[in-house]
């Protein structure tokens, strides 16, 4: 499993204590323009994968503090890894498409990530925030139009004095 893998090249640093995070994955080619309104300047933003446009990630770029992406099954972006580490003050978080951790995604994550705060991946589609133990394990689901059970989605992660939220944002069809 972990033969192919292209990892990015060196941990990403954040060291303030206050943060956000808006996750997406699997747009497929077209963000929901509901989720892309909801990047502010001051977010950080996680795409999972499956991107199939790189214009997304620049258009993304242009309103956010900072972009983490990484490759999905559909994609080749020689820009990006298959694996993006980002170290914070609370903890690690990992990105990852998820396609190789077929067919228990959370186990696998869980083994191959086990000192981890969250792991964020993508591929399947449906949306879920496992919190039941750690790493963490969050699908923020597909963010375009294709296979969003029900309508687009993200997730969206703050960290600030009060303390972690992690919330899921769906819209519908």
């Amino acid at each position: 499993m972990q033969n192919n893998i292209k990892s990015s090249k060196k941990k990403r640093l954040i060291n303030n204590n206050n943060f956000s995070f808006v996750l997406i994955s699997d747009t497929h080619a077209n963000i929901n323009p509901k989720i892309f309104n909801l990047i502010s300047s001051t977010d950080y933003v996680i795409h999972a994968g499956d991107i199939m446009d790189y214009q997304i990630i620049e258009n993304i770029r242009l309103v956010c503090r900072d972009i983490y992406a990484v490759n999905g099954n559909n994609d080749a972006y020689n820009e990006l890894g298959d694996i993006e580490e980002i170290s914070t003050p609370i903890g690690d978080i990992i990105v990852t498409h998820g396609d190789k951790h077929y067919p228990d995604y959370h186990h696998s994550l869980r083994e191959m990530f086990p000192t981890a705060l969250m792991v964020i991946y993508g591929h399947t589609h449906k949306h879920i925030i496992d919190t039941t133990k750690k790493p963490y394990i969050i699908n923020p689901g597909a963010a375009g139009t294709t296979r969003t059970n029900g309508g687009a989605s993200c997730v969206l992660i703050k960290n600030n004095n009060e303390g972690l939220s992690i919330n899921l944002r769906k819209f519908n069809n």
